[in-house]
């Protein structure tokens, strides 16, 4: 991680009125958290979850994190990968539509905030 991102984050995390506009933030919208966590790696649900936890310090349930992940692969966004000697753990890894589109899902979720932003300091 990106040592001035991982002091934002840390700074984020020492108001508790900011912890919870993030913890309600990313649980509204945790498609798109998974989206970002998983768009340039290949990670198993529980693996999201860490990575989330770690991140945002937000407990969030593998089963949520999951039905997103079924609904992504329903879309064909996702494929299911398993490692060799461990067939239960299923890595979920974005197809090449599948980077075209999550890439395009965050471009635009970035742009409604930045928009969001701007008429909050108007």
């Amino acid at each position: 991680m990106d040592p001035e991102n991982e002091k934002h984050i840390t700074q984020a995390r020492e108001s508790d009125s900011q912890n919870v506009y993030i913890e309600d933030i990313l649980k509204k919208h945790l498609n798109v958290a998974v989206l970002s966590t998983i768009r340039n790696n290949s990670m198993s649900g529980q693996d999201i979850a860490k990575e989330l936890f770690f991140k945002h310090r937000v407990y969030i349930s593998p089963s949520a994190i999951y039905s997103i992940l079924y609904a992504l692969k329903d879309q064909n966004l996702l494929e299911i990968d398993t490692v060799k000697g461990d067939l239960r753990t299923k890595y979920y890894v974005p197809t090449e539509i599948g980077r075209q589109i999550i890439d395009i899902r965050l471009r635009e979720f970035k742009e409604a905030l930045e928009y969001f932003i701007i008429c909050i300091d108007k």
